[in-house]
């Protein structure tokens, strides 16, 4: 119970590491505010997580989405101790000459802006407590030499590692 009393937000909570994520701090006892695109599977999730557990669909490449998580948050829970922001896209995994501009965007915006935005919404919360944790999901492949395909996702996934 490392959490209880405990609140955060987790982004990307629809499915794999997000959901494995929310699963393990709704066990641990803390409240949780889940976000990703996918409010069906959002809600399917919650109410089986029970009461620790309450939906905001939206997108993290969009401000508004971080503002209104971290307002969520405040009014359900009364406080943010943590944010696990998971949210990513792989992009069209395609070579980069051949990755259409709205396709980067998109992905640089997923990955990489909404790290920025999630930061200016959920840091001032946390400094002012005196207390919290932010964690970024990264990858590998920020690391690597060459992957076919992911310039696109390596380029935003390699800024947040450094």
């Amino acid at each position: 119970m490392r959490l209880l009393g405990k609140a955060g937000i987790i982004t990307g909570a629809s499915s794999g590491i997000g959901e494995a994520g929310a699963r393990l701090f709704v066990e641990e006892g803390g409240n949780v505010v889940l976000c990703a695109r996918r409010e069906d599977r959002l809600t399917a999730l919650a109410e089986e997580l029970g009461p620790h557990a309450i939906v905001l669909a939206g997108d993290v490449a969009d401000e508004a989405t971080h503002q209104a998580l971290v307002t969520r948050c405040i009014s359900a829970f009364g406080r943010l101790d943590f944010a696990f922001n998971n949210a990513g896209t792989v992009g069209p995994g395609v070579p980069l000459p051949d990755t259409s501009t709205d396709d980067w965007n998109v992905v640089i915006a997923t990955n990489l802006t909404s790290a920025y935005f999630a930061a200016k919404y959920q840091m001032p919360l946390m400094l002012e407590a005196g207390r919290g944790s932010i964690v970024f999901t990264s990858s590998f492949v920020g690391h690597t030499v060459g992957l076919p395909g992911m310039g696109a996702y390596a380029a935003p996934k390699r800024a947040l590692s450094v």
